[in-house]
């Protein structure tokens, strides 16, 4: 286990006092009332230790005061979560003092080593875990102090090393701290979006301290929302700080060019394969479509993400009996079987989550792996991890965006195709009659292309016919006036070189008795985000969706 450079109980003397804040701490609680709040994070410290061969530790130091019951269920069971393939974390004090001075201390030994309960259920398999402390005699009215220590012994790249760091916003911290400790020697890419640190050297290392408050606490929840348009279109705000030892993007490059190495060679079985879904194919667009679908439809996306794995691909053979892989495995599949046809597939780095600062280069700023294929001076871009996404279509949390496109001889971010490669439209034809009896009868035809296709195949692909009236009484009954949908027609979720088409029928009963004989056909929404009452004030461009045409029409014979 770690061990901090000084000791336990001077650090806990020092860094959280249990009977004294900070006079920054104190300048700041004076400006404003926090009695609503259910916490006040009164002290966070965070100190992290960086060294050549890439490993490093970090402490975590923090003073809370729990002032409400839900305080008491935020901040009842700890969790600390690592990466279990290389390293681990040490909680090394918990403790509640009482309002009359007394502390009640929580053993360690009652740590429970968990998997996340995000990954739980969801397509991933992972390495990072957690450990959970429940605490003890933890009530309104506390101060609760911890501590914890991790330790980072095996590098993801020996010699090199990254992170980023989020200043609180989902509670009201009297005094953050972030120290970061690097080799004084060593050049090393560090950016603050917010505010800047102080920096000293001392003992052969450089130092850098940032020091700041949180007096306003929006939740989890409200950010989300604030943030809906920029999630939308993956343009999330950077973190607040961003360190690499990576000096430039062409070596971030070149070290992901020797992950996929040999992996990406087609070995027999791939030369076989591709052999086999190129039969009788004359030009390379076609051999590029088959191979497309081949990949994109025909392997699952599941996350994988167990040390390195989290940046190097299995190989193609493997990936090819697997049947599955992440985004990069089915990179390199997809890149396998094209070589082996005599077409070149490059991997494209990019960020679903937000853009990339160019001034930091760093693995750590993208989450994804996109292909592209070069046709003279054209490039084409695709993206098989929606599996039923058609060719060179991209979600729009990666359009218009840089994309570290890794080539032999050039390394250099590329801009993604601001738009679809063909125009987004949807069309919805409602035929419907009135019987004399008041009964309405309405057949829905419709074909989408764009957004709310790949949203339409993604979703008939993975439910079971039984359910799918369930799904479009939920998604398409409008102004809810009642009836009924039956006969749910969708075409082929696998046929992505045609629009989407989707037919039902609606049945409202006693129609004559409605209010003010008024109905309205369930058809499928327009997908413009939430307005909100702060956008109304915004100084830039409210962005609402894609471009694109959406035509109804409706026809309706009333029978006497």
């Amino acid at each position: 286990m770690y061990k901090a450079p000084f000791p336990k109980a001077q650090s806990i003397l020092v860094l959280l006092s249990a009977t004294v804040m900070t006079s920054f701490a104190q300048q700041v609680a004076v400006k404003s009332d926090f009695s609503k709040e259910s916490v006040v994070i009164e002290q966070s410290i965070s100190k992290m230790v960086f060294h050549n061969d890439g490993t490093y530790t970090q402490e975590e130091h923090v003073r809370v005061r729990i002032q409400s019951d839900a305080g008491v269920r935020q901040y009842g069971v700890l969790p600390f979560s690592y990466l279990s393939s290389i390293g681990n974390v040490e909680i090394e004090d918990v403790r509640v003092i009482k309002p009359n001075g007394s502390v009640v201390t929580t053993p360690k030994d009652s740590v429970q080593d968990v998997s996340p309960e995000i990954y739980r259920d969801a397509p991933m398999y992972s390495d990072l875990r957690e450990k959970h402390l429940a605490v003890k005699g933890l009530e309104p009215g506390d101060v609760l102090e911890y501590s914890a220590c991790w330790n980072i012994e095996k590098p993801l790249i020996p010699g090199q090393f990254w992170t980023s760091f989020h200043f609180a916003r989902s509670s009201v911290v009297l005094d953050e701290q972030l120290e970061v400790k690097v080799p004084r020697d060593r050049e090393i890419k560090i950016k603050s979006r917010t505010i800047q640190p102080t920096v000293r050297e001392e003992n052969g290392s450089r130092i850098y301290v940032w020091r700041t408050s949180n007096l306003e606490s929006q939740s989890v929840e409200e950010q989300k929302r604030t943030q809906a348009y920029s999630a939308i279109r993956g343009l999330l705000p950077q973190p607040d700080v961003l360190i690499s030892s990576f000096r430039t993007w062409e070596e971030v490059g070149r070290w992901y060019e020797t992950l996929q190495g040999e992996k990406i060679e087609p070995s027999a079985e791939v030369i076989a394969k591709a052999q086999e879904l190129t039969k009788g194919l004359l030009d390379d667009d076609a051999k590029l479509h088959a191979i497309y679908n081949y990949v994109s439809l025909r392997y699952r996306y599941v996350a994988i993400a167990f040390g390195i794995g989290r940046y190097q691909p299995h190989a193609a053979r493997e990936i090819l009996g697997n049947q599955y892989g992440d985004c990069k495995d089915k990179h390199t599949l997809l890149a396998a079987l094209l070589k082996a046809v005599g077409i070149q597939a490059y991997p494209a780095l990019i960020s679903s989550l937000n853009g990339v600062d160019p001034d930091v280069p760093s693995p750590g700023q993208f989450n994804h792996v996109i292909s592209v294929v070069l046709k003279g001076s054209t490039r084409y871009w695709m993206d098989t991890t929606p599996e039923v996404a058609p060719i060179g279509y991209l979600v729009t949390a990666l359009r218009g965006k840089p994309a570290l496109v890794i080539m032999p001889d050039n390394i250099s971010f590329q801009p993604t195709p601001a738009s679809p490669p063909f125009k987004s439209e949807d069309n919805y034809t409602v035929t419907a009659k009135i019987d004399s009896d008041g009964t309405l009868h309405a057949h829905v035809q419709g074909t989408d292309r764009g957004d709310n296709e790949l949203f339409y195949r993604y979703i008939f692909r993975r439910l079971p016919e039984s359910e799918w009236k369930d799904f479009a009484r939920k998604s398409f009954y409008g102004a809810r006036l009642g009836g009924t949908i039956d006969s749910v027609r969708p075409s082929l979720p696998d046929k992505t070189d045609e629009p989407f088409r989707l037919a039902y029928d609606y049945t409202l009963k006693d129609f004559s008795e409605g209010d003010k004989h008024q109905f309205v056909i369930p058809l499928s929404p327009f997908n413009i985000p939430e307005i909100n009452d702060e956008d109304l004030s915004r100084q830039a461009p409210l962005w609402i969706g894609q471009i694109g045409e959406s035509q109804y029409e409706s026809r309706l014979l009333i029978i006497a």
